[in-house]
């Protein structure tokens, strides 16, 4: 018989409720060590989604992965302690094949006929009790392919479930509107889309119809009549405002929460493709079947690669949820305290919190150390700037990057975040070869994410940070500029900005370790692990209190965190000093400090900024760059502004580059790059979306 005492076990687990979770939770099990846990969840992962992928390519069901059944009924309580997710998949692919396989077709011991009813039974109690304890997005946005394995059964399945009605809302007359017309347009165009891709015509009428609900009235009335139908209604917009408007996301998360909290294999197994809508909302942060999203924005859980305990070494991790704000007080006020003891103390601590941890943490804190060393004790404060280098194709601009800040007199020493092998050794190699203090940390996963761990780290142990993308170039030493605005007004952090919009840009920005930013940093960093498909922009503008927001301004995130610290923020001036490329600049090259080529194609890109540092070397024994643009005689091409909607590159523009090695062609060359980016005059800010 089916050992019924983990229905106990379960149940007693999660009545401990989200309150148990302690921030950065690791949905996704990356980091349980397998010999100390009752499974192999990495294991387990890779079954699960090799069993989804072949089935979504038109292969069989998805098969439970070898011995996972003994999680199920005998080991549930452990599994959902260590795994939650993993165990909610678990359950998920044993109740359907349970469900649907015959005995003669069942390969797996667990699926005869004796057993059919206890697996059905146990699987669905583990499944919907734990679905409960969680918000949908959460599942969606974990690496587990939930969703993805219910809407493979669930299009697939020819026959209903016992006790589930397979015609949900059908028999409702003049109601908010035709749900059994709304329902067989749903399951047309999800079997299309799955199978397909393709929209068909029954996907205009689908949208049609959802504009119905945008009112409260009208929404509400449909809640009334058909929470699945309503339900399914709500993810069909959730994906799409996960992808723009997240500020939207809220409402109709918060209708799916309710609807699947109530019972989540009654609500996919009804006749509404609810499944195949989660499914699609699952893929906003993956982009493997449905979305279509810049690669910087495709993120896993497991990409943060730390534990809480790592993120802000100084304090022990809290225990619960409930207990994370006295853990932001503590850990703030450290990072305070270390800041002012002298640099033999500080690399002492550091080098007792890396010991005995994982080579990421251990790493960090030994590239921290090496450049916060030799510091003269009378100094307050210790400063760090960060780049993030991205991969293979980056790694060979590195050496001009640093060698032209060393000409730039550039003083904080530099932290490189290496992601992948290549680039780490390109940035291991380089030390040896300027004389900028440069130190190199290789994080496991290659994910934009980590351009923010490191940053909450060093906040936590006192440092100032200043970073840059490896795209924006420095016509002057921006530090000066920087840290005149910080003293002058009062400010603790600041950030690029848009030239024609009223939102930040995080190619460029300063945060300076006080115990407001370290407080405000771990908000902002929980709430955006969390919500896996929002933009980190957006985020920090919004939860920054967004210091350009004009009247008509849009800009917003799904559920903002509260009492979050009032942190002092400042923008850079963005319409001559700090400029984005294809945004356009309007004043005088004299006057630039940072020219950013932010969403520039990738080879335009490339090419200009190799001009722009050719010229760089070519003037480095005479004059600085940023004198040498301002005096090049501009007789042998045009210097006219473009109009802001104007593409423009060295190849397009059909003009060749200036013949000959001359010094003053080369800075000509350069000086006609950023010409091409003038504006006629200044533009209007508009909302930021």
């Amino acid at each position: 018989m089916v050992e019924w005492r983990c229905y106990l076990l379960v149940a007693i687990w999660l009545l401990k409720g989200d309150a148990s979770r302690p921030p950065f939770f690791d949905y996704d099990c990356a980091c349980v060590k397998q010999r100390l846990t009752v499974a192999d969840w990495n294991g387990i992962h890779r079954e699960v989604e090799a069993a989804v992928q072949s089935a979504q390519k038109g292969g069989p069901w998805p098969r439970p992965p070898r011995l996972s059944g003994r999680l199920l009924l005998q080991q549930a309580e452990e599994a959902a302690q260590e795994c939650p997710l993993g165990l909610l998949n678990l359950a998920i692919v044993h109740f359907y094949t349970a469900a649907f396989e015959s005995t003669e077709e069942s390969t797996d011991p667990l699926v005869s006929e004796r057993h059919r009813k206890e697996v059905m039974q146990i699987s669905a109690h583990v499944a919907d009790s734990l679905a409960s304890e969680f918000p949908v997005h959460v599942i969606c946005s974990s690496r587990w392919p939930v969703f993805e394995a219910i809407e493979i059964f669930t299009l697939k399945m020819d026959k209903d479930i016992a006790g589930v009605p397979g015609n949900a809302c059908d028999d409702i007359v003049g109601g908010a509107v035709d749900w059994k017309k709304l329902r067989w347009i749903a399951g047309h165009w999800s079997r299309m889309q799955f199978t397909e891709g393709s929209r068909s015509p029954e996907v205009v009428k689908l949208l049609l119809l959802i504009d119905n609900f945008v009112d409260e009235a009208s929404t509400k009335q449909a809640e009334l009549e058909c929470p699945i139908g309503t339900a399914f209604l709500a993810a069909v917009q959730a994906a799409s405002a996960v992808v723009q408007f997240t500020h939207n996301f809220d409402k109709h998360s918060n209708v799916l929460d309710k609807v699947i909290h109530e019972g989540l294999l009654s609500a996919v197994s009804c006749g509404w493709p609810l499944g195949h809508a989660l499914a699609v909302l699952s893929d906003s942060n993956k982009a493997r079947r449905y979305a279509d999203r810049n690669y910087k924005y495709l993120r896993n859980y497991a990409d943060l690669d730390l534990h809480v305990q790592e993120l802000s070494p100084l304090v022990a991790p809290p225990t619960s949820g409930s207990d994370t704000v006295a853990w932001h007080k503590r850990a703030a006020k450290k990072a305070a305290a270390i800041a002012r003891v002298p640099w033999h103390s500080f690399a002492r601590v550091l080098l007792s919190k890396a010991a005995g941890r994982g080579r990421v943490f251990r790493q960090a804190l030994n590239a921290i150390q090496e450049l916060t060393g030799g510091r003269r004790e009378k100094s307050r404060g210790r400063q760090v700037a960060l780049t993030l280098l991205y991969g293979h194709s980056w790694s060979s601009l590195l050496q001009r990057l640093v060698s032209h800040l060393c000409r730039l007199g550039f003083a904080w020493p530099l932290l490189v975040v290496s992601i992948g092998q290549e680039a780490y050794e390109a940035c291991r190699h380089l030390r040896k070869s300027v004389n900028l203090k440069v130190s190199c940390w290789r994080p496991n996963t290659e994910s934009q994410v980590h351009r923010f761990t490191i940053v909450h780290i060093l906040l936590h142990l006192g440092v100032d940070v200043f970073y840059f993308d490896m795209d924006a170039f420095f016509l002057q030493n921006p530090l000066p500029a920087v840290l005149s605005q910080a003293r002058m007004k009062n400010h603790e952090t600041i950030f690029a900005s848009h030239g024609d919009g009223d939102c930040i840009n995080i190619g460029v920005f300063y945060i300076k370790s006080t115990i407001r930013t370290t407080m405000w940093f771990s908000q902002f960093l929980e709430w955006y692990y969390e919500h896996q498909y929002e933009i980190d922009q957006r985020g920090l503008d919004v939860l920054l209190g967004s210091p350009l927001r004009i009247p008509d301004g849009v800009l917003g995130v799904s559920f903002p965190p509260k009492n979050l610290p009032k942190v002092r923020v400042g923008v850079m001036e963005d319409e001559n000093k700090v400029v984005i490329g294809f945004i356009g600049w309007y004043g005088h090259i004299s006057k630039m400090d940072v020219f950013h080529w932010c969403n520039s194609h990738l080879d335009e890109k490339w090419e200009e900024l190799d001009a722009v540092y050719k010229a760089a070397e070519a003037v480095q024994d005479w004059m600085p760059l940023s004198l040498a643009l301002s005096v090049v005689s501009t007789l042998d091409f045009q210097v006219l502004p473009r109009e802001p909607s104007e593409e423009w590159s060295v190849v397009n523009t059909g003009k060749p580059p200036l013949p000959g090695s001359s010094v003053w062609k080369q800075v000509g060359q350069a000086r006609r790059v950023f010409e091409a980016y003038r504006l006629p005059k200044p533009l209007e800010r508009l909302p930021c979306w």
